[in-house]
């Protein structure tokens, strides 16, 4: 695991030689040659690995390493933080700067110094602990591109979720389902140990024609072991589709007992179908139950849950089914489709080899598919060796998912390690958006430049053979791609051991961290973030720090950015700002996060987007809502994805970069360069305030990558485009169009005389 950072520290390291090379005079020869070791030491962490040694001097050997690494990337991004600060002076302060310069200089050399005796030491130590022999590292000399090929050949074409063993159960509940004479509020519970598909199975039901035709009102939640009973409301509430934006966004400060009487009446005279999920305790349903109500219209709601109490504890009307561990044939059914898609012809002998295997996962479906998955991708002459793995690691004569996933997760490449890690941010049950993870993990690093494809598509890559090695599940798709996804909680608590190992994110829910460190990269708070800062958690080494949760008004926001110069990663989505003057505004000292590449402030504040946001020239992700009347965003040239509703002037630099703009009125558009605008691939043109102002139809022509368009007008005011020929011949903008979205669009007839 530790190599998957070192890893991402020499490719740091590397970016520094090439991009720095002017500012790091003195000190090239040496961090030259820190790589060097670096990438060395990286062959004895995967002897480490490969040999499965757990003794103690090979972890703390292990722990020097992870521990080094971490600091030469504190060293180097710190001096380029300094210089970035002193580039940005101007007047009598600049006159300073060669003085600073040389002292940042000097400072650094010694620092890299410093550093390059640590690592002789770490080499002594490592000899003196007699830790294996040198293995090259993986893929040496592959570029990037190169191992994205790869990728794409392994992965798998069909994605849809397999439910082997459960066609039964399904037939049986969706009987129970369209059962006409259960007339009132009728509950399905689901119950069964953790990865035997029960929300595989809901799923399967949920998304069934013959269900969707018979409930017009469904709805699909989350509980988990945590849970806030306003927060499930609200996602019953928005799964709906009853409510408008402006309403959504309005119930949102409700307190429970109003959400509750607010779902009760959308409900009520209506037959709904409402899934809960992962329920842990029968509290949990107490304190749903009466938002949902009991007509007499045929409703029906499926529970989920690992606990035959509270699958039996719901009162009124019920059916409590209990799933089953697969059979052999159905188990190797499973396995089958999972890892030999890909095959026509199996040797004996791999057959054999993979039924002793599929016999000690014990009918555990999530076991059998990650297995499956780790199979799929290995040659059959590698299957004997996982197969000796795991002999060597069986509990009670079983396999247990654990013990496959480390294979699993040895055998993937870094950036899809670091993927996997960073799912560990998200809460429990949480339904990934892929868009924003994408976005996060370039924003983080983690995802390589490549010669032949945007990050984002690498970045989508990576995801999918997570997917593909089912690490994780697709939830949503649109257009034949996935468009958010979900861990298992079995996964998931895997995903947090690893990061904990590794120092990779504190997790902060409910005023309790799940792992604390003042040295670790990434801190997430998961609720109550004014209790998170007022005792203070932050530490100088952070990259990220994220929020997830119902909207809170903060009160000392302003101490993190102090403290935090380093930031690569703020997300405040949700997080109130102070009110000063009468509005809540964007605290400047944001401004002096010169490093941060993504700023998620959704749903913060409600004035203009503030000038100082310029100074923030590494910035790759904007994701911001408001309407903003002028915004100069032309010093940021990395800009890549600008998410806010721009009704007014929007300044644009070189925008190259540029993939994702949304929401921009047709005034803002219009006053664009648009043959600029040459990787643009997500637009929402919507009316705005300003009348008579169409789309130009030559202006969207020019978008040569574009593969998603919304225009949208509204009742009082369409939307102008020129012609309705125009609308019949969309493929002529776009050889990549995958999706147009037309709302209340006024077509004008004659093109010529329309206006621009």
């Amino acid at each position: 695991m530790v190599d998957a950072i070192t890893e991402f520290v020499v490719g740091k390291i590397g970016n520094y030689l090439i991009e720095e090379a002017s500012m790091l005079m003195g000190v090239k020869d040496d961090l030259e040659e820190l790589k060097r070791e670096l990438t060395c030491i990286q062959g004895y962490l995967r002897d480490v690995e490969a040999r499965e040694r757990e003794d103690e001097v090979s972890k703390e050997w292990t722990k020097l390493v992870l521990d080094f690494a971490y600091d030469v990337e504190d060293v180097l991004d710190t001096y380029h933080m300094k210089l970035e600060e002193r580039s940005q002076r101007r007047g009598l302060r600049r006159l300073t700067n060669k003085i600073g310069r040389k002292i940042d200089a000097y400072n650094v050399v010694d620092d890299i110094r410093i550093l390059k005796r640590r690592i002789l030491d770490i080499t002594r130590k490592r000899e003196t602990y007699g830790i294996g022999s040198l293995k090259e590292p993986q893929e040496r000399g592959n570029t990037s591109s190169l191992r994205v090929r790869q990728l794409r050949r392994a992965r798998s074409v069909d994605q849809e979720e397999l439910v082997v063993g459960l066609e039964d159960d399904a037939k049986i509940l969706l009987a129970k389902l369209l059962d006409v004479r259960e007339y009132n509020r009728f509950i399905i519970s689901i119950f069964g140990m953790g990865g035997l598909g029960k929300t595989a199975l809901a799923r399967k039901l949920y998304n069934s024609e013959d269900v969707k035709s018979r409930f017009e009102y469904r709805a699909w939640t989350y509980v988990s072991q945590e849970y806030k009973t306003g927060d499930i409301l609200m996602r019953i509430i928005t799964s709906l589709g009853m409510t408008s934006g402006e309403e959504l966004e309005k119930i949102r400060k409700f307190a429970e007992e109003q959400l509750e009487v607010y779902l009760h009446g959308l409900l009520e005279g209506k037959k709904y179908l409402v899934v809960v999920d992962d329920i842990w305790e029968r509290e949990a349903w107490e304190s749903l139950k009466r938002a949902l109500p009991c007509n007499h219209e045929g409703s029906k709601v499926i529970i989920t849950t690992r606990i035959r109490a509270v699958a039996e504890g719901v009162d009124g009307r019920f059916y409590a089914h209990k799933l089953r561990f697969l059979t052999f044939e159905e188990s190797w059914k499973l396995f089958e489709q999972k890892a030999f898609r890909n095959t026509e012809w199996v040797d004996e002998d791999l057959l054999k080899t993979g039924k002793e295997m599929v016999q000690k996962c014990r009918g555990l479906p999530l076991c059998i598919v990650v297995l499956a998955g780790l199979l799929s991708r290995k040659r059959p002459s590698e299957w004997n060796d996982v197969c000796n793995s795991l002999w060597r690691r069986l509990k009670d004569d079983s396999i247990h998912v654990s013990t496959v996933f480390d294979l699993s997760f040895k055998d993937m490449r870094h950036e899809s390690k670091l993927c996997f890690l960073y799912l560990s941010i998200f809460p429990e049950d949480h339904e990934i958006d892929i868009e924003k993870l994408i976005w996060l993990l370039v924003a983080e690093g983690f995802i390589k430049e490549d010669e032949e494809m945007m990050m984002e598509d690498v970045a989508r890559y990576y995801i999918e053979e997570l997917i593909d090695r089912s690490l994780l599940e697709a939830v949503r798709r649109e257009r034949g791609k996935v468009m958010s996804c979900r861990i298992h909680d079995l996964l998931r608590d895997v995903a947090i051991e690893k990061s904990k190992e590794l120092n990779f994110v504190n997790v902060y829910n409910d005023h309790v961290a799940q792992h604390s460190s003042t040295t670790c990269r990434r801190e997430v708070v998961h609720h109550q973030i004014n209790r998170y800062l007022s005792e203070k958690h932050w530490n100088k080494r952070m990259r990220s720090f994220l929020f997830f949760g119902e909207s809170e008004d903060s009160r000392d926001l302003e101490t993190i950015y102090l403290n935090l110069k380093l930031l690569r990663v703020l997300d405040l989505g949700g997080v109130r700002f102070a009110w000063e003057e009468g509005k809540r505004s964007l605290p400047e000292v944001i401004g002096d996060l010169i490093h941060l590449r993504y700023l998620g402030i959704a749903d913060t504040f409600h004035s203009n987007l503030p000038s100082f946001i310029s100074n923030l020239r590494f910035l790759q992700t904007l994701d911001s809502s408001g309407n903003f009347t002028k915004v100069d965003l032309r010093h940021i040239t990395s800009l890549r994805h600008v998410i806010g509703n721009f009704a007014g002037e929007l300044l644009l630099g070189e925008s190259v970069n540029l993939q994702t703009l949304r929401s921009i009125s047709s005034y803002s558009w219009s006053k664009l360069k648009h043959e600029l605008l040459i990787n643009l691939r997500d637009l929402e043109i919507y009316v705005g305030f300003a009348t008579g102002v169409p789309v130009k139809w030559a202006s969207l022509t020019k978008l040569r990558n574009l593969r998603v368009l919304r225009l949208v007008g509204t009742d009082d005011i369409p939307l102008s485009l020129e012609s309705e020929e125009a609308v019949r011949s969309m493929d002529v903008i776009s050889p990549t169009l995958e999706s147009v979205t037309l709302v209340r669009i006024n077509l004008n007839e004659d093109p010529e005389n329309a206006e621009t």
